[in-house]
């Protein structure tokens, strides 16, 4: 029971929210989502729900201790999660240095794939899971996105292609033997777009 008192009524509604375990469990869970995997291990989730109830909430303790957990280090784990279409089009704006973007044409794109920048239409966000975002119309329009920022389309002013030999360094050719030959037997004009659009390319 809370007594009424006006805004200290809210006030300790929120407080007995913050510290309930419930809480704790279900923001150690969406982090270990957001950072390690779609269906993160149980006993990391519980080692993050500890730190969050012993340190009062203290996101960073929770982080230092997502961090410097065996799970997040571990192997199987790594490229486990699926980008967000916002992710998708930051990583490649960044790995092919578009320093002057077309906002009007990302904002365009990214409606498209059915994330809008802050109009998701539920208040708990937008999801951050595979199954979200990998679908076969999603997965065409970031080719299609894939081929326009390879042609330099994305950047304000001339366009300039993207080359692909500066490219494959910039991510450090981690892509599988299929993929890279895929790649290698494409015409040159091709390879950055083919890159961009790769399934290691989607991955984080």
């Amino acid at each position: 029971p809370i007594k009424g008192g006006g805004i200290d009524e809210g006030e300790k509604a929120l407080d007995i929210l913050a510290s309930h375990p419930s809480t704790a469990r279900f923001i150690s869970y969406k982090l270990a989502q957001y950072f390690v995997a779609d269906r993160p291990p149980g006993s990391l989730v519980n080692k993050l729900a500890k730190r969050f109830q012993e340190t009062n909430g203290n996101i960073r303790d929770v982080l230092q201790t997502l961090f410097n957990s065996p799970e997040f280090w571990n192997e199987k784990y790594y490229k486990s999660k699926f980008k967000t279409p916002y992710q998708y089009i930051v990583s490649a704006a960044r790995a092919t240095n578009t320093d002057k973007p077309r906002w009007g044409r990302i904002k365009r794109i990214l409606e498209q794939l059915g994330m809008k920048l802050y109009a998701c239409k539920t208040p708990d966000g937008y999801k951050n899971t595979k199954e979200a975002w990998l679908n076969p119309d999603a997965m065409m329009r970031r080719i299609s996105f894939a081929t326009i920022i390879s042609r330099g389309q994305l950047n304000q002013g001339q366009p300039r292609r993207i080359n692909h030999r500066q490219l494959r360094a910039t991510l450090g050719n981690n892509f599988s033997t299929q993929t890279q030959a895929v790649i290698s037997n494409s015409p040159d004009s091709l390879q950055s777009a083919l890159i961009l659009g790769s399934p290691e390319m989607m991955e984080k």
